[in-house]
């Protein structure tokens, strides 16, 4: 069941991406000019900025991805929106710049303003196309231990779109282990977060997901959400952002019989660290305090950390670990913590 669940999610998604007249939109002029460090001049269509990562269409090439710090030099006769490290958002064309290591952009106002290349945390094309925007990966795991014989297989799979004004993401999550002497125990989730983008670096953001986590006598948890949160560090190898908001949430505790409804405080903060230096590795840091509105005393924690390093090119080898904490479980026999750790081989796109 849960298998097709996550199947089906993300077929939904790609028939929607397909789909969508933003996918199928027609590709702008390959005249935008990057030069590198080493005194490369690579020609396109410049796709976007993230992450550290300028996506440059070519004739000769395909599509390439280049190291936003070897960036020396972009120019380009079309519009961008350009995002800086303090959330300022400036719109207009890429001239050219005497001084290396500025981006000019020439406004619609006549007025050039000029940003310093490390301080450019995304570039955007004035068109939203989803397509061009949208990264993801999947990613499985098995781990076995004979002296317990305890098995435990794992699968994920996450996509991400980031665009001039709005960026979504969705997870989805599948851990199920067999103990000798508790039999199976799940832990699964479908997770989908939307984030509207606001001057000085601030967003609003909209959370859903649906989760079970046999371990905590969570048969099912179903929780939608928002608040406002803010980037205190946007650089080309650094984000840190942080949210606080309040989600309603309703529950079915395993072993017992009817729901739970309870409104909860959400505060949450994430950490991505990016190293593009061959072989690529990134860390993801993610922790979510959810104090109970409605229900004294209790609380719950979510936190993950991924370790994530390439071994060839797009595949990669990924170490995680997770943990939850429920001061208050439902199920009154069951657990208030849940952790482990899982290796898993994945690939990017």
């Amino acid at each position: 069941m849960k298998i097709r669940l996550a199947v089906a999610a993300v077929s939904m998604l790609s028939v929607w991406i397909a789909g969508s007249p933003a996918a199928h939109a027609s590709s702008r002029e390959k005249v935008d000019v990057v030069v590198a460090f080493n005194g490369d001049r690579l020609t396109g269509e410049i796709r976007s900025l993230a992450y550290g990562r300028l996506a440059l269409e070519t004739d000769y090439m395909g599509t390439v991805q280049i190291e936003w710090p070897d960036v020396r030099r972009v120019e380009s006769p079309q519009e961008f929106l350009v995002e800086d490290t303090d959330g300022n958002l400036l719109y207009g064309r890429i001239a050219p710049d005497a001084e290396t290591g500025f981006l000019a952009i020439a406004g619609a106002d006549n007025v050039t303003r000029r940003v310093p290349m490390l301080q450019v945390a995304r570039l955007s094309q004035s068109e939203d196309r989803l397509l061009d925007r949208v990264h993801g990966s999947f990613a499985l795991g098995f781990d076995y231990t004979k002296s317990s014989d305890i098995t435990v297989l794992s699968g994920s799979f996450n996509t991400n779109y980031r665009g001039p004004k709005t960026s979504w993401s969705l997870g989805v999550d599948v851990n199920s282990t067999r103990d000798p002497l508790q039999g199976t125990i799940d832990r699964d989730s479908i997770k989908y977060g939307y984030r509207w983008q606001q001057p000085g670096a601030r967003f609003w953001a909209g959370l859903t997901s649906l989760e079970r986590n046999e371990e905590t006598g969570i048969e099912a948890r179903v929780l939608v959400g928002g608040g406002y949160g803010r980037y205190f560090l946007q650089t080309s190898s650094n984000e840190v952002a942080a949210l606080v908001g309040v989600a309603a949430t309703q529950e079915w505790a395993t072993g017992a019989t009817g729901d739970r409804s309870s409104l909860e405080g959400i505060l949450g903060a994430e950490w991505r660290v990016f190293d593009f230096a061959t072989p690529k590795t990134n860390l993801t840091a993610k922790a979510l305090l959810f104090p109970s509105l409605t229900e004294s005393g209790r609380y719950r924690t979510d936190a993950s950390l991924s370790l994530r390093r390439e071994i060839v090119s797009d595949f990669y080898l990924d170490l995680s670990f997770y943990q939850s904490y429920d001061s208050d479980p439902p199920d009154a026999d069951a657990e208030h913590t849940d952790y482990g750790v899982i290796t898993s081989l994945g690939y990017s796109f």
